[in-house]
């Protein structure tokens, strides 16, 4: 395990300003735009975002052996392009990946549209697909629905919704 993980982090030092989290992983999770505290000069997910998407991740059981959040627009850095994303993906090889915003399920359909048809046009909020051996899903908003109880309530409907239909895939 000592030499995958050493690969994996070697694979994924060029990324290591976008990322956050556990590099040796089953959960990866992708987030569009910088909030607040990225803006403010955090690190990606070091805002109330990261704390409320490990208590979800937990509360799904998603997140045995922890999850690698990443950034796509990190501030100071250009933005993933597609191919970056989709290598990203590759070196990491999780299980679950999650859009947690419309930029991100963008990206992500761009990102896994070839060699083939990629992610289906039903990958909407709330929605699960799957792909080359990995499950996707998708959210509403997550960061910005922090700060309204409706939206927060819609995003963790959208993931229960999703864990229902994945559960068996960890087990």
């Amino acid at each position: 395990m000592t030499d995958s993980l050493s690969t994996v982090e070697l694979g994924l030092q060029p990324f290591a300003g976008y990322l956050a989290g556990c590099p040796e992983t089953l959960v990866l999770v992708i987030k569009g735009q910088a909030g607040a505290a990225e803006a403010g000069g955090g690190k990606p997910f070091s805002g109330p975002d990261g704390e409320a998407l490990d208590k979800a991740l937990s509360a799904l059981g998603w997140s045995a052996g922890g999850w690698l959040g990443v950034l796509l627009t990190a501030p100071g850095l250009e933005p993933l392009s597609a191919e970056q994303l989709r290598l990203l993906c590759e070196i990491v090889d999780p299980l679950l990946i999650i859009a947690l915003d419309e930029v991100a399920r963008q990206s992500l359909r761009e990102a896994f549209a070839r060699p083939r048809p990629g992610l289906a046009a039903d990958f909407e909020p709330g929605a699960r697909s799957q792909m080359l051996g990995r499950v996707f899903v998708s959210v509403d908003g997550f960061e910005s629905s922090l700060a309204d109880q409706a939206a927060k309530q819609r995003c963790w409907a959208q993931l229960k919704q999703a864990a229902k239909q994945t559960v068996h895939e960890f087990s």
